[in-house]
């Protein structure tokens, strides 16, 4: 494609050079972008027009829309637009307004899953959208699949069945489990090496949080929650024997144990905003040092060390 410009009064041709780009190059810019600035590239090259079909890296983000069901429309329409023979690499789900469509989500898994070669393609996946997702076991067809956030979502599911999987970021989701009086949410996660969750509420009958990989070298815990309060009756097992660092934060402390030995320990860190000085807590805490007992480097909060302080000089 060519276009005519006007240049010191003479009318000269000029190359479309956006035309001649390369599917790869192109296919990287467009992955920076948010995928409705994608679909707005059509304008700028004949070629563009129907590129943004085959993309492998999706971003949807609300931000750029005034309210949630258009977000909503758009993500449902690009995707029923989209090239089925194509495969996805990367795909970011970002709403922060609760989201009306119960379809939604389910319908970016099955974007993600029915593709030609889910089994090598799909590494990172994002959802932040306050919903119900159904079909998140679905994604346990995903080999390749590495890196996994979900935020404020709630699910029925108890276990991730995600054999490859190694990082998995959980935030203020919300996790039905039933009758169950044990749960052990990672145990098929085997080649887990990262774990965050924060603010995530688990509504059962919990005694035992298990947390079981023979990977996991980085556990991070915060605001954990059964029922929506602190359960002091809680026990969080953990049977992760390559855990190298292990960090705690929230307002209370719950009973650890283990019962293999957490031999490669190497860093603590625990920041725990204990407002009323209890001893009970602070054998909780002698509890979890003796589990990593290896430990060589201990980082507490002020208000640990306070309340430990009080506690010993009380008894």
């Amino acid at each position: 494609m060519t276009t005519n410009i006007t240049l010191n009064g003479r009318e000269t041709l000029r190359e479309d050079r956006l035309s001649k780009l390369p599917d790869e190059i192109i296919h990287r810019i467009f992955s920076t972008l948010d995928a409705k600035d994608v679909v707005q590239t059509s304008i700028l090259s004949k070629r563009w027009r129907y590129i943004w079909i085959s993309v492998p890296v999706l971003n949807f983000y609300d931000s750029s829309f005034e309210h949630s069901s258009l977000f909503e429309h758009f993500v449902h329409h690009f995707l029923s637009h989209r090239d089925s023979s194509t495969n996805v690499s990367k795909l970011n789900l970002e709403c922060h307004s609760e989201i009306d469509d119960v379809d939604l989500v389910d319908s970016i898994i099955d974007c993600v899953t029915d593709t030609p070669s889910i089994f090598t393609t799909i590494e990172i996946l994002t959802i932040h959208a306050e919903c119900v997702v159904m079909k998140l076991p679905q994604l346990s067809v995903c080999s390749s699949l590495t890196i996994l956030k979900l935020c404020f979502i709630s699910t029925e599911t108890t276990t991730f069945d995600f054999p490859s999987l190694k990082h998995l970021y959980l935030c203020n989701c919300r996790f039905e489990c039933g009758l169950e009086n044990s749960l052990d949410l990672f145990q098929d996660c085997v080649n887990l090496e990262y774990l965050h969750f924060h603010n995530c509420h688990y509504f059962g009958g919990i005694d035992m949080f298990k947390i079981s990989s023979p990977c996991l070298t980085y556990l991070n815990i915060s605001g954990f929650r059964v029922d929506e309060k602190f359960d002091v009756d809680c026990v969080i097992e953990l049977a992760t024997p390559r855990l190298k660092y292990f960090k705690y934060f929230d307002s209370d402390l719950y009973y650890f144990s283990s019962e293999i030995n957490l031999s490669f320990v190497e860093k603590i860190d625990i920041d725990v905003g204990w407002f009323i000085k209890d001893t009970d807590l602070l054998f909780r805490l002698i509890e979890l040092f003796e589990i990593m007992q290896r430990a060589q480097f201990i980082s507490l909060s002020t208000e640990v060390i306070k309340v430990s302080i009080f506690s010993l000089y009380q008894i």
